[in-house]
């Protein structure tokens, strides 16, 4: 078994599935840039979520939104190219940094299962707020 942790934005929503069992799947994809210069290239990861975090993460996750992922590797491959694939263990987004903007205007957070929740603008206001109290 191969264990791999990326990190990455998402290149696009998630999309959520249900098997023939019943079970839901979430696939993300996430490209990961290595290199730099005229060496940049990117590798593209499809990752696959199972089980009830799947259908949270699918609710929750957006495009753009930067993902740290640890799973197990598979590679495949598909027209000569490397197919890179990793069944998620953990998904984990942490917030954006004070002054930048997800694209919905909304803030993630992490909670203690690991997951994010989401937050106003109005919530978000409230919170920075609190910061600047001196005591």
């Amino acid at each position: 078994m191969q264990i791999i942790h990326i990190s990455g934005f998402l290149s696009r929503d998630p999309e959520l599935r249900s098997t023939r069992n019943g079970d839901d799947v979430c696939q993300l994809n996430v490209p990961v840039k290595q290199g730099w210069g005229e060496k940049e290239q990117t590798n593209w990861f499809r990752v696959q979520v199972w089980g009830k975090r799947a259908k949270s993460l699918s609710e929750t996750l957006r495009k753009g939104v930067k993902v740290n992922v640890v799973g197990e590797l598979s590679i495949g491959e598909y027209d000569g190219k490397p197919q890179y694939e990793i069944r998620a263990f953990e998904v984990d987004f942490p917030p954006a940094p004070k002054g930048e903007r997800r694209d919905d205007d909304s803030l993630t957070h992490r909670n203690q299962d690991g997951f994010g929740r989401r937050e106003s603008p109005r919530q978000q206001s409230q919170d920075e707020l609190d910061d600047e109290v001196p005591f």
